[in-house]
């Protein structure tokens, strides 16, 4: 009988990288005959069977493992699967376009529609023409519900709203027969999540809990108290700590994970500890095993937590050492990062202006997602290199764009170690990076990697001009890159020291 990994986070998506990629990477590295990992999300994302089946299909999500989700557990344990009648056509008839007494005006993928001139309700489709909501409204134009419906064919949820500030109210969920199997309390004025309370369709009593904490944890309680084996839970996300704490520790091993620096500007030993990771490392009890990236914070954090009884473990991000056969251009630069301010690509974007001084043709790509990507755009027109700085979208072929590349960047304020320059390495690809915690070690001794004094942009800039007349020299560099990826990072090696971990868990 396999053991459950359950691995924890607030919710994974298609174009997300970071935590969530390497929990789709773990999907692989511990399926096996020992283990059966599943990943576990506590948002109410109303697509997930969707976002799972093309994770699959991209070859992210390991093939025999799942998604299991919050909204989603319940609703599969209080229904028979089957929509009824009346459901299906209450979905039907608001699936239609035209409707007999109204007027509408259709605008892309959504409708508005008006009776006797007031304006009553909204509609809005998927791009397979499924409907995904509908909007009603008072005749003072404000929202008072919104009903939210499943690909299914189905009601999934209902929103309330007050019509003073149109904020919620109530939130009420659906099984596919159309039993409310789940509601939440909103305080109107400030918005706060007041209570969420449990419905059983063969009781009268029902659940009541006073916060998400108290009822995810009763959540993960009920979902490891089903396996016949103690599962082990893995905390990812940052966001979920506390659930996980709250967890009856007989029904589940617990494993508390960082995946970035823990530390405030300027994110050094001796700094505050980040808000986010204060449930981790200063409410964790003894005993309690901790996985970081790697040795340099493991040091930091026995330095400045020495007091705590804590088992800390370095177990690295693992990459795998194929090679994507493109063709490597000399003349080109990658960047895979998220587009935010932490990342700090305005300073790649502003060095490289200086270097385009010296080599004229060379180019730089970024690949990602985010808030700045409009601050980005505009930086690049104002600096007029539109020709040779490019913004792509978020990507799920990281590891090809880094391969056809001289040389990547990095150039964020803090890292847990990077899996960018982990996957750069694994191509054989070099990188250009700030002197910053935490990143890849062999990357910070200069051994596959240049390093530059942090936030020094003429020393960046200067950087990626020799890089760019040296190729020769950063493609040894990055035949160093790749002989230490196979060896130290990969998925075999993080694998046996999972393996060791789990053994050790289940054996105290």
């Amino acid at each position: 009988m396999k053991r459950k990994i359950f691995m924890v986070a607030n919710g994974v998506d298609v174009n997300k990288g970071g935590i969530t990629s390497v929990m789709l990477s773990r999907t692989h590295l511990f399926h096996g005959e020992i283990y059966d990992p599943t990943i576990v999300t506590l948002d109410d994302l109303t697509n997930y069977r969707e976002i799972e089946d093309q994770l699959k299909e991209d070859g992210r999500l390991e093939k025999q493992s799942s998604i299991t989700n919050i909204y989603e557990f319940y609703r599969n344990k209080f229904s028979n699967g089957e929509i009824n009648e009346s459901i299906q056509k209450q979905y039907e008839e608001n699936n239609v376009l035209e409707e007999d007494g109204f007027h509408y005006q259709k605008e892309e993928d959504f409708a508005r529609y008006f009776k006797n001139g007031r304006y009553v309700k909204y509609k809005k489709w998927d791009d397979e023409g499924r409907l995904v909501l509908v909007d009603y409204f008072s005749e003072m134009r404000v929202r008072v519900t919104r009903e939210e419906y499943h690909p299914d064919g189905y009601l999934l949820k209902k929103i309330t709203y007050h019509p003073a500030n149109n904020h919620m109210t109530q939130v009420h969920y659906y099984t596919p027969e159309g039993f409310c199997y789940m509601s939440r309390w909103f305080n109107p004025k400030t918005e706060k999540q007041m209570r969420v309370v449990l419905f059983k369709p063969d009781k009268q009593d029902v659940k009541v809990f006073s916060s998400n904490l108290e009822f995810h944890s009763y959540f993960l309680d009920e979902l490891c108290t089903n396996e016949q084996l103690k599962p082990i839970v893995i905390c990812d996300g940052p966001g979920t700590a506390k659930r996980v704490q709250e967890m009856n520790e007989e029904v589940a091993y617990r494993i508390f994970t960082l995946h970035s620096n823990h530390l405030e500007a300027p994110h050094t030993l001796g700094s505050e500890v980040k808000s986010a990771h204060k449930p981790i490392l200063e409410n964790t009890p003894e005993g309690t095993h901790i996985v970081v990236l790697t040795n340099r914070q493991k040091l930091d954090i026995e330095t400045q937590f020495s007091e705590r009884k804590w088992h800390l473990n370095v177990i690295s991000n693992a990459v795998s050492s194929e090679l994507h056969e493109v063709k490597r251009k000399d003349n080109l630069a990658v960047v895979v990062s998220r587009y935010s301010d932490e990342k700090r690509l305005d300073l790649i974007i502003q060095a490289f202006k200086k270097t385009l001084e010296d080599v004229p043709d060379a180019k730089l790509h970024f690949y990602g997602d985010g808030s700045e990507k409009p601050e980005l755009l505009k930086l690049i027109k104002k600096l007029k290199l539109s020709r040779a700085v490019k913004l792509y979208n978020y990507t799920n072929e990281a590891e090809k764009h880094l391969g056809s590349a001289l040389f990547t960047v990095l150039t964020s304020t803090a890292e847990g170690q990077s899996l960018a320059l982990l996957e750069a390495m694994s191509q054989k690809t070099p990188a250009i990076t700030f002197d910053i915690n935490y990143i890849v070690k062999e990357v910070a001794d200069g051994k596959c990697g240049v390093v530059v004094k942090d936030g020094d942009v003429d020393a960046l800039a200067n950087e990626m001009t020799e890089a760019f007349y040296e190729p020769e020299r950063m493609k040894a560099l990055g035949e160093a890159g790749y002989e230490i990826a196979k060896q130290e990072y990969s998925q075999a090696k993080q694998y046996e020291r999972w393996q060791t971990l789990f053994e050790k868990i289940i054996t105290e």
